[in-house]
């Protein structure tokens, strides 16, 4: 094996790692964004700033952050419920939010699960 193969390794895993926390800090943006539709500027901050967090390279944030996600996904269903609600008492078009909204709940889950991959759990202690 040449040096130069081993000097790229690191690198290549790395820009891996990276990648996959493009997911994972995607969903809690969109858990902030969620929150400041409603005014809630104090949360809509700690959310924002959260994915920060994750530079803190030991093991107990990473899972902060997966139950995090999974509770977001919960907070996703739940908000899906109280829309589909009043779009069904009002007679308006349903299905599009369902579809929207799955795949909201669907990409936090996944963003959640990434917590558990073995790139990213290997940058944490």
């Amino acid at each position: 094996m040449a040096s130069s193969d081993i000097d790229k390794r690191p690198l290549k895993h790395s820009v891996v790692g990276l990648l996959l926390h493009i997911p994972i800090v995607l969903s809690l943006w969109l858990l902030a964004a969620h929150s400041l539709r409603f005014g809630h500027i104090v949360i809509f901050g700690l959310l924002l700033l959260s994915p920060l967090l994750l530079v803190v390279r030991q093991r107990i944030v990473l899972r902060a952050c997966q139950v995090f996600l999974f509770s977001g996904a919960l907070f996703w269903v739940y908000t899906t419920y109280g829309m589909l609600v009043t779009r069904l008492a009002m007679g308006d078009d349903w299905l599009r939010l369902l579809l929207i909204m799955s795949g909201v709940i669907f990409f936090t889950l996944i963003a959640s699960c990434l917590c558990m991959h073995s790139k990213v759990e290997r940058a944490y202690r």
